[in-house]
């Protein structure tokens, strides 16, 4: 349009007009209105522009528009498109609304080494639609071209996927490799000289070798445990050049359900009844499908198999019957399970065949206390058994302890003690040390030793079978108390005793000792035999005479070094005394 508005003076006149009428004037404001019958048209047909590689919301380039329509309007206002050389969205075009010119910028890194270079063609259009006159030609859209030039840059590594998945089966063992994840210098297109590091901070499921890009696992994954519940991760990873540039790159982690869980019977113990009804098996497993049901069962025992089968019910059951007639009894039935991914559990089921109606019937109830209605447990049997031994240690230590002080009673006490004891001899010996032994001689072919110790007299035998009168009472031997009592009163009573309730004590027992006493260490008959004397009263001041007399030097009793085990316990009880 040429002019925008028109103001017009306009008079209003009475009296039709005539100039003797009375007027008044006023001003019209006319307006013409824009309409948009002009196409924008770029200045240049041309434009050429550069970038460097790698670059992102950076402009680089202004492209200025003509249009003849009213400025600031939408009939003028300008609308740029890229039309073509945009297929991956690397580019954007704006307008500037102050300027009316189109910003050119690139919105998506460009890869010198994949395209030096990118041509775009650029169309502009008006905000508002185009109103043509009748009969006028119509409008042509205006375009230009764009030469994009990529500058070359020494850019860091490229992980080739940007995002890599790696799926991992549960429960693998730690150290497993699961994948490699690799990347390269743009410039030289291999990964020589690049390493590989995960940043901390992340679920540690994984390592990355620093030099070959291998992924192993450094935990066992288990979809039941912690962080792993969710069963995936994503996990950074960082490629480093020798240039010290750097590429980031992400792992997704999936952990898939594995078979690490054995197929298990849930019971194992049943009983049958004579109606032999069949008895159903049923086993479950942990793990996920496709490794779970359908189960496989099997007899493993031959002889068993032979009589026993196994029906199909469902995926996880089956019956187990007999095939025939069988014994009652109980049977152990080896049974293997397997899932459908190939892992076996064993079992064995214990089936109690028993002649009944009802399994109640065979049902054993365990044994209980009648008075608290408990049962009898295998600790409670193993305390009393101990506690029966302890009291029976304490018995037989209290028993041998009685024993032990009747024993040393016995060879203590002394019935002899301050009485006289007649001997039978021509005089009554005298009295020597604890340590001495001072051989006794009768009237007839027997004799004796005698020990004197103080004030007190024990007899004993020659040789190591001898008794003294205390030692052998209550066991067995004949005692002075039962030559004088006829066995029925205890020597313990009075300790006095006749010449003859002695001799007769003594007689049946010293002859051996005394014909053992006559002979010398060859075995022959000493020349000096035992002389027999006649009771002559109180005595004589003369001692006794012979080979087994104790008138002998102090030299002579080196025999006492020598004696037997019993004589040395003699010897010894003596001293004591």
């Amino acid at each position: 349009q040429m002019v925008p508005s028109y103001t017009l003076l306009v008079e209003v006149r009475d009296m039709a007009g005539q100039p003797f009428g009375l007027c008044s004037t006023g001003t019209a404001v006319i307006k013409i209105e824009d309409t948009n019958d002009n196409a924008p048209s770029f200045k240049q047909i041309q434009y050429e522009t550069r970038v460097e590689e790698n670059r992102v919301n950076v402009e680089i380039l202004r492209i200025s528009v003509t249009d003849a329509d009213e400025p600031r309007s939408p009939s003028s206002g300008a609308v740029f498109e890229i039309i073509r050389g945009n297929d991956d969205r690397s580019f954007e075009i704006t307008t500037d609304r102050n300027t009316n010119e189109g910003i050119l910028c690139v919105v998506k890194g460009l890869d010198y080494e994949s395209a030096k270079q990118r041509i775009l063609v650029i169309a502009v259009n008006n905000e508002a639609p185009y109103m043509l006159a009748p009969h006028s030609q119509q409008l042509s859209q205006s375009t230009c071209s764009v030469t994009v030039n990529v500058l070359d840059m020494d850019e860091g590594p490229v992980f080739k996927p940007c995002v890599l998945r790696l799926d991992v089966k549960e429960c693998e063992d730690i150290g497993t490799s699961i994948g490699r994840y690799l990347a390269e210098d743009p410039e030289t297109g291999n990964s020589e000289g690049i390493c590989y590091r995960i940043p901390p901070g992340q679920c540690n499921w994984i390592s990355i070798d620093e030099k070959s890009g291998e992924v192993r696992t450094i935990k066992v994954l288990d979809r039941d445990v912690g962080e792993m519940r969710r069963g995936e991760c994503n996990i950074t990873v960082l490629a480093i050049d020798r240039n010290g540039k750097t590429g980031t790159g992400t792992i997704q982690v999936f952990i898939r359900p594995g078979n690490k869980n054995y197929p298990r019977i849930l019971k194992t113990e049943y009983i049958m009844c004579r109606d032999r009804k069949p008895i159903c098996l049923t086993a479950e497993d942990s793990d996920e499908s496709p490794y779970s049901a359908p189960f496989v069962y099997r007899i493993t025992d031959r002889n068993l198999a032979s009589s026993w089968k196994i029906s199909r019910h469902n995926d996880n059951s089956v019956y187990l019957s007999p095939k025939g007639d069988i014994p009652f009894g109980t049977y152990s039935i080896p049974v293997s399970v397997t899932d459908n991914g190939g892992k076996v559990g064993e079992h064995y089921i214990k089936v109690n065949y028993c002649d009944c109606v009802t399994p109640t019937e065979c049902i054993e109830e365990p044994r209980v206390l009648r008075s608290g209605n408990v049962t009898l447990g295998v600790w409670a049997i193993l305390a009393m058994i101990l506690g029966s031994l302890l009291l029976l240690l304490i018995l037989i230590t209290i028993c041998g302890c009685c024993g032990s002080g009747v024993m040393h009673r016995q060879v203590t006490d002394d019935c002899a003690n301050h009485n006289l004891i007649i001997s039978n001899t021509e005089a009554p010996g005298e009295e020597v040390m604890d340590h001495n032994i001072i051989p006794l001689q009768t009237a007839n072919d027997h004799g004796g030793y005698g020990i004197k110790t103080g004030e007190q007299q024990t007899f004993e035998m020659a040789k190591g079978r001898g008794h003294t009168l205390e030692s052998v009472k209550g066991c067995g031997h004949q005692t002075l108390g039962s030559v004088r009592e006829g066995g029925g009163q205890n020597m313990m009573d009075t300790c006095r005793y006749s010449y003859s309730e002695w001799h007769n004590f003594t007689h049946p027992r010293l002859g051996e000792k005394v014909h053992l006493c006559r002979q010398d260490e060859e075995q022959k008959h000493s020349e000096d035999y035992l002389l027999s004397y006649n009771y002559e009263g109180k005595g004589s001041l003369a001692g006794s005479v012979g080979c087994c007399s104790d008138q002998q030097e102090e030299e002579a009793l080196d025999f006492l070094d020598q004696l037997e085990p019993k004589f040395r316990t003699l010897a010894e009880t003596c001293v004591k005394r």
